[in-house]
């Protein structure tokens, strides 16, 4: 007897989860950004697959709508943007600068500009250029106290001094002279204007050992919406060219930016629970009354977080409904309460755009009190990324 060839499912009935991202809203965000500026130069920062948006096509959509450089975290991401065709300039910041100069000879022969805050970067940097015959483009990072990357105060006037001789020997090019802000996050916090003073007497110094940098840069996100006197030559637009909000009091809408990203996925199962029922691990929570409750196909594998458990945030047919019970790997419940119009089928809305009545990336992120630029973060890349334009 033959048996049947088994039958393979349509892509929509494999689709646990997806991720939609409207590429209309990143670049109208990018407009607004530039508008909220007068500096000559706009970066556009896509670290983290452009913070879980997707590296190429969020860098795409930036630089169509007017930014004229990209930054990233990783030397990876930015040697990834230069294989796919992207010629618009990158800073990277992170990359492990060894006497064998690999990270750096990418670097170099990609046009890919690096930080760096120490004399021993300075030397790989300059080292490796040397030997392959070309000229580094470095921008010098000061710790303006944020004890991360970059040369302590106290340091920089060696650093200058040592770039400025490997300039001389063509070796390196210092096109630039940037800082990160510790309290980058509250644009009022006098900390900030007391770093900013400390980065104009750095540059300053490197202008007292013959360098020229063309690019000073300080101001991310928040900075950019409330601080015009820190925006210099550059700005780096992070989380608020995502539709986000890069301080709590700054919100989103009241400058039109739009988030660009949301969360949904089907709701797989509907049951009907008496009163008394224990849900998922430990029981943590356990129905008062009867009711039903939708199984929705994602997980903390997935980005979901645990601490998400209890709080009213997920749409399912045209309302909020509370996450019940502990978050599993794969999978969540949500009290669809005495609703029985939910099927099996139904679009479960995470988070995205808040005019559509979802709530936000950053309502999640205050459910487990932290910000949305971690919950973005923490999607997984097994989850399928829709491009859109508009809503």
């Amino acid at each position: 007897m033959r048996l049947n060839a088994p039958t393979v499912p349509g892509s929509s009935e494999l689709i646990t989860g997806t991720v939609s991202v409207d590429l209309d809203a990143i670049e109208h965000n990018v407009r607004i950004l530039r508008a909220h500026t007068t500096a000559p130069h706009f970066m556009a920062v896509v670290k983290g697959n452009a913070y879980g948006h997707g590296l190429l096509e969020t860098a795409r959509s930036a630089v169509a709508a007017g930014a004229d450089w990209l930054g990233t975290a990783q030397l990876s991401e930015a040697l990834t943007l230069r294989r796919d065709g992207i010629t618009t300039p990158i800073l990277a910041w992170l990359y492990l600068a060894t006497s064998s100069g690999g990270a750096i000879t990418d670097a170099v022969q990609h046009d890919i500009d690096v930080s760096l805050g120490s004399v021993a970067q300075l030397e790989v940097v300059a080292g490796t250029a040397h030997a392959l015959g070309r000229t580094a483009f470095i921008h010098l990072e000061l710790d303006s106290g944020l004890s991360r990357g970059g040369a302590r105060r106290e340091d920089w006037p060696a650093l200058v001094a040592a770039a400025r001789a490997a300039e001389l020997t063509g070796a390196v090019s210092v096109r630039g002279v940037w800082t990160h802000l510790a309290w980058a996050d509250v644009p009022a916090h006098p900390a900030n204007t007391a770093a900013v003073a400390d980065f104009e007497e750095a540059v300053q110094e490197a202008h007292d050992v013959g360098l020229t940098p063309t690019l000073r840069h300080v101001s991310s996100s928040a900075n950019i919406l409330a601080r015009p006197e820190f925006h210099f030559d550059m700005v780096r637009a992070g989380l608020a060219m995502y539709g986000l909000s890069p301080a709590e009091h700054l919100d989103p809408a009241d400058f039109s930016l739009r988030p660009a990203l949301s969360v949904s996925a089907p709701v797989v199962l509907v049951k009907h629970v008496p009163a008394g029922t224990g849900v998922s691990y430990e029981h943590r929570a356990i129905t008062h009354e009867s009711r039903y409750l939708g199984l929705i196909p994602l997980g903390y594998a997935d980005g979901i977080p645990k601490g998400i458990s209890g709080s009213s945030i997920v749409m399912v047919g045209g309302h909020k409904v509370p996450v019940i019970g502990k978050v599993c790997m794969d999978q969540f419940m949500v009290d669809l309460g005495h609703q029985t119009g939910v099927k099996v089928g139904d679009t479960a809305l995470l988070f995205g755009d808040p005019e559509v009545g979802a709530a936000s990336a950053d309502d999640w992120g205050a459910a487990i009190n932290s910000h949305g630029d971690e919950i973005i973060n923490r999607i997984a890349p097994r989850l399928q990324r829709v491009y859109t334009h508009g809503r």
